[in-house]
């Protein structure tokens, strides 16, 4: 039963990508849908995309053993980072965002913007098979299929409604998903809510293994505030207060979710969630197990839309005429390189920290330093993403097979945003120097 029910599922994402096809004609179409999103869909889009494996399987499977120390996970990066964006909305949307490596560009020179999408397109690639793994390993119980076939099916399904109705379909299946999974969590807390009074004041301790959960944090609000994900989201909006209201909502959505996933995981005090979900009653279970697939799939189809955005703008530089086609192409690559790497590496947190640190230590410092500030700076930002995105890559190859003296994710966080750091100041220093002798 449990496969009708995902299969209907996915035969309704795909056919809302073709119904949407007609509307994905041109670029801004297929990845802005026309730059004309109101409050509420930027809220849908946000608050589905961001609400992934991550926060869904791996926040509430923390809850069963940590308590509300989980909110440090997924939930506090999250709040911060949203809160963030509310701040830098108009920065973003007064730089007419099409891509990060186009924007980086105008500061420090095509050197950096080329490294730089190579970086993006990795992070990209790596947030899909983040996702991908998630699916896998959530369905394959359910459907009694292996984990192979799991994440191959479900790579399938994200690659054909993806690339049938670009960014519009995204935003529309975000829609659906958000409510999928709303209700979902809704119906996990009221059912445990009767056991509310057998929460111990023990499981209350936000500051259980505190130097691990607040490195895990920066990863990921570093990371994410740096990601096309959301600067895409930001400047599809129609205008600046769409963008800041959505993302209030969001914040708002956010808090209300993280807490019913947090105290859920606590209440059920179980080792797995698709344990639980296969003991319930048969409908309830069909629609969490559904609720739950659509909070994965609304990430894995949001990262991937951005990686063929890298893919077909920054690395190949495709023409308006031929936009269209390569768009599609590059959706497909994305989907196969991620389902490569899903196959491969199978821990969701592990494989999402370490490309969030990707972006943290690669394009945080020139970013953000090119958001608010006019003056170029091409070697700061040459030796920044060169040592600092060289640091992260090397900790990436050194957890699967490199075995170098190197702390892993998240202990490397700190060494690779102090080498970014210091490279930024000593590139800056020699860009003086050079616009001074000029002058």
């Amino acid at each position: 039963m449990y496969q009708i029910f995902l299969v209907s599922y996915f035969l309704i994402l795909i056919f809302i990508g073709f119904i949407l096809k007609i509307k994905s004609n041109d670029f801004e179409s297929f990845f802005f849908a026309k730059r004309n999103l109101n409050k509420l869909l930027i809220f849908f889009t946000v608050t589905a995309s961001w609400f992934g494996a991550a926060s869904t399987i791996a926040t509430i499977e923390d809850s069963m053993k940590n308590g509300f120390s989980s909110i440090w996970l997924i939930g506090m990066p999250t709040l911060i980072s949203i809160l963030i964006f509310i701040l830098i909305t108009n920065k973003i949307r007064d730089i007419d965002f099409k891509t990060l490596p186009l924007f980086l560009e105008e500061y420090y020179g095509k050197f950096v913007s080329s490294l730089s999408m190579y970086l993006i397109f990795i992070y990209m690639v790596l947030l899909t098979a983040s996702q991908f793994v998630a699916f896998g390993k959530f369905i394959s119980v359910f459907i009694n299929q292996n984990y192979e076939f799991s994440v191959i099916i479900g790579t399938i399904a994200v690659i054909i409604y993806s690339a049938f109705g670009g960014y519009i379909s995204v935003v529309i299946t975000d829609l659906i998903q958000f409510l999928l999974l709303t209700i979902s969590f809704t119906l996990i807390f009221a059912l445990n809510a009767n056991r509310l009074k057998t929460i111990s004041h023990t499981e209350f301790n936000l500051f259980d293994n505190f130097e691990k959960n607040i490195l895990i944090t920066l990863s990921f609000v570093l990371g994410w505030i740096i990601s096309p994900i959301i600067w895409q989201r930001i400047a599809s909006s129609k205008d600046k207060r769409s963008s800041k209201i959505g993302f209030l909502y969001s914040f708002i959505a956010f808090f209300i979710l993280y807490s019913i996933v947090i105290i859920s995981g606590i209440l059920i005090k179980g080792n797995n969630i698709a344990d639980y979900i296969l003991n319930l009653n048969p409908f309830i279970s069909y629609i969490i197990f559904i609720g739950i697939s659509s909070a994965i799939m609304s990430t894995a189809d949001t990262s991937i839309n951005i990686a063929s955005l890298t893919f077909v703008k920054d690395i190949f530089k495709v023409k308006n005429n031929k936009i269209l086609f390569y768009s599609r192409l590059g959706i497909i690559l994305s989907g196969l390189l991620s389902l490569i790497v899903s196959l491969r590496f199978t821990s969701i947190i592990k494989v999402l920290g370490i490309s969030s640190e990707i972006m943290a230590e690669g394009l945080f410092i020139p970013g953000i330093y090119a958001l608010f500030f006019k003056k170029k700076r091409p070697i700061a930002g040459t030796l920044s993403l060169i040592f600092g995105g060289g640091f992260a890559l090397i900790v990436f190859l050194n957890n699967y097979g490199l075995n170098l003296p190197l702390p892993s994710w998240p202990h490397s966080l700190p060494y690779g945003i102090f080498i970014s750091l210091i490279s930024f100041i000593i590139g800056y220093i020699i860009d003086k120097k050079r616009i001074f002798k000029y002058h």
